[in-house]
């Protein structure tokens, strides 16, 4: 009997789980993407190969499509390196270092300093803007991440 039961728990999701999944549910119903994926980071300083992570992004897609030549890609990480131009300290550039002005560099610090804690990279590409994190957050957490990816987009980054 108690191999029985003792397998039924071992199948059962932990609390951690089930937390990720009421989150990502959620994202989902407000029209975020929640894909998990493989994220490189960049070398951070001392370290001789970059991390390699297996990863959640939540992710909101662009409706309108960017122009090829007007948008400019950029990637940002919550690390140490040498490659921190315009961001705040702890920040990095995986992709897009040098390539916007002051008044963009403010938007995209802003949306760094409103995000949770956790969360670790930040991307923006023609087709969606991600946010990477640890989902240790709840539903409004969720919510406050949407409306910050929105305003990048509204904003052309």
């Amino acid at each position: 009997m108690l191999a029985i039961v003792g397998s039924m728990m071992w199948m059962m999701p932990s609390p951690r789980q089930r937390v990720q999944a009421i989150l990502r549910q959620h994202a989902m119903r407000s029209g975020l993407q929640v894909q998990i994926s493989n994220l490189l980071f960049p070398r951070a300083i001392g370290e001789h190969v970059a991390d390699e992570r297996h990863c959640t992004a939540y992710r909101l897609g662009r409706t309108k499509s960017c122009s090829a030549s007007g948008y400019i890609p950029w990637h940002v990480f919550r690390l140490q390196a040498h490659a921190n131009t315009g961001l705040p300290a702890g920040w990095c550039w995986g992709k897009g270092e040098g390539d916007f002005d002051a008044d963009k560099l403010g938007l995209i610090a802003q949306m760094i300093n409103a995000m949770p804690a956790d969360v670790y990279s930040i991307e923006s590409t023609p087709v969606a803007v991600s946010v990477y994190w640890n989902e240790n957050g709840k539903q409004e957490t969720v919510d406050q991440m949407k409306i910050e990816m929105q305003r990048l987009i509204d904003c052309g980054l």
